[in-house]
């Protein structure tokens, strides 16, 4: 059976402040216990599943970028020794400040094809505001990643605080000298209790009004297509077909298998969540026990809305020959087509969002929750 893995990566130099995910301070002692721990939590989930093909790799964090090389070689031997490990695609994400060329050249050789670079801003300001920083040659930082990996991807995030269509025009013209591969331009989270949210909340940081950011979005939209870029996903646009194969394996709800802390996992319908505390986590592998902290088996029901809520987010869409064959197919497929009008294009047997949808995706998973409590009410009298 084929599906990607996520191995999760949480230690960092310094915490972001407006992050929201698993993460700690770097402590060589901790990430050698750690170590320890992720290679036991791999044998013990193959020793049930051994017949796994592995076609993508992600490392993600936390970041990945501070993570020992050696210890990086032990998980993809450990993956070589327990599954059928033919990955086209491994993933590692980067800080902008570790990439230095003997890193590069040791990530090469473990085989990491595509590099997925944090800018986040090219303004200092911003970057301190936030408790990031950001190299002073980030240019040839990034020009020596592109032309050492087969895809380099640039993430950034709209909406930070002291975001200006100054400042903006100073990422997309990074985007626009390097004309990386791929590029993610994620909106600011909002809705997680961080230390930037603290200070936002208590009034000692502001962040840009509602006006303001539909504004810089249409712009980051209109750039990235007039530079030839082609938007695929929610947060996600690539240039000649390099999109991330990972990611699209994962939103159009296939089988992958996350390890660490904190990560996530969906594998022939079996839904689970790691633990996001570390000593749990170790708690558990010492037991020789899945770490979870949520696994459910889905019902058609289930896997039906997670499959919506993850393929809505491509740009193609999905066919409803990809739902379950289940009691309460058609009855979905109505409630969609008049819960998402205005919203969703429906043709050819197929549903996608229009840009109405897109721009108030957080509306469209609102409404899909709406028809799942209402088919659960029908069907379960």
């Amino acid at each position: 059976m084929k599906a990607g893995v996520y191995v999760h990566l949480p230690f960092c130099k310094r915490l972001c402040h407006y992050c929201d995910f698993a993460k700690m301070k770097e402590d060589p002692e901790l990430i050698e216990k750690y170590q320890h721990l992720l290679l036991k939590e791999m044998e013990l989930w193959f020793k049930n599943n051994p017949s796994v093909i592995v076609e993508t790799l992600y490392f993600g964090g936390g970041s990945p970028s501070i993570y020992p090389v050696k210890y990086i070689q032990q998980l993809i031997d450990k993956l070589r020794t327990l599954t059928n490990f033919s990955p086209v695609e491994i993933t590692l994400e980067a800080n902008p400040w570790e990439l230095e060329m003997n890193k590069i050249k040791s990530w090469q050789k473990l085989g990491i094809n595509r590099l997925s670079v944090g800018v986040q801003s090219v303004s200092a300001s911003i970057l301190k505001k936030v408790g990031r920083q950001s190299p002073a040659d980030l240019l040839n930082r990034l020009k020596m990643a592109k032309d050492s990996f087969d895809i380099l991807s640039l993430d950034f995030i709209l909406g930070l605080p002291g975001e200006s269509e100054k400042n903006l025009e100073g990422n997309l013209g990074l985007i626009k000298e390097l004309f990386p591969q791929h590029i993610s331009y994620y909106f600011l989270d909002t809705d997680h209790d961080t230390p930037l949210m603290k200070n936002v909340h208590s009034g000692k940081i502001e962040l840009p009004d509602a006006k303001t950011m539909e504004k810089l979005y249409e712009q980051v939209k209109s750039n990235l297509s007039a530079l030839g870029y082609q938007r695929y996903e929610i947060s996600s646009w690539q240039r000649d077909g390099m999109l991330c194969k990972h990611n699209v394996n994962y939103w159009k709800n296939g089988d992958y298998i996350g390890f660490g802390i904190s990560a996530g996992g969906h594998f022939k319908r079996l839904r689970y969540v790691n633990t996001t505390h570390f000593e749990e986590y170790e708690r558990a592998i010492a037991k020789n026990l899945l770490p979870r902290a949520y696994s459910v088996f889905n019902d058609d029901l289930q896997e039906d809305i997670e499959t919506l809520f993850m393929s809505l987010r491509l740009v193609e869409g999905l066919s409803f020959e990809k739902l379950t064959n289940s009691r309460h197919k058609l009855t979905l497929i109505e409630a969609l087509a008049k819960k998402l009008s205005g919203l969703a294009i429906f043709e050819n047997g197929r549903i996608r969002l229009n840009e109405a949808g897109f721009d108030n995706s957080r509306l469209v998973f609102e409404r899909i929750l709406e028809i799942k409590e209402g088919i659960t009410g029908v069907f379960s009298t």
